[in-house]
């Protein structure tokens, strides 16, 4: 699951340009916020041929609004296109003006 920037973002005093965002998801606690790891990169070039990330932006996602069916139109997983939704909207509270689209949701 990604996340592409399609303006400048904002983050800890730099302003990057179109930058890539990749999601991890991790096994929640407790069941009522799932912990996902947010790796910024320069690009998507820059994460496919392995570079370093910029940072890494912790996030955590409440479950209490997610779907209880699974049932999604042309994805995998509705809750993976809920949680990168998610992830989108917090990205825009950091770097309001920034905007954004979600890439590469597993499609059926």
């Amino acid at each position: 699951m990604a996340i592409q920037a399609t303006s400048t973002f904002e983050y800890n005093s730099g302003t990057y340009t179109n930058p890539y965002f990749r999601l991890v998801l991790h096994l929640p606690l407790n069941g009522d916020q799932t912990p996902i790891d947010c790796f910024m990169y320069p690009s998507k070039d820059a994460y496919v041929s392995g570079s370093s990330y910029i940072a890494c932006l912790p996030f955590y996602v409440s479950n209490a609004s997610a779907s209880l069916d699974n049932d999604a139109s042309n994805v995998v997983n509705k809750f993976l296109l809920y949680a990168t939704n998610e992830i989108t909207g917090s990205l825009e509270t950091m770097s309001p003006g920034s905007t954004f689209d979600v890439v590469e949701i597993p499609t059926i």
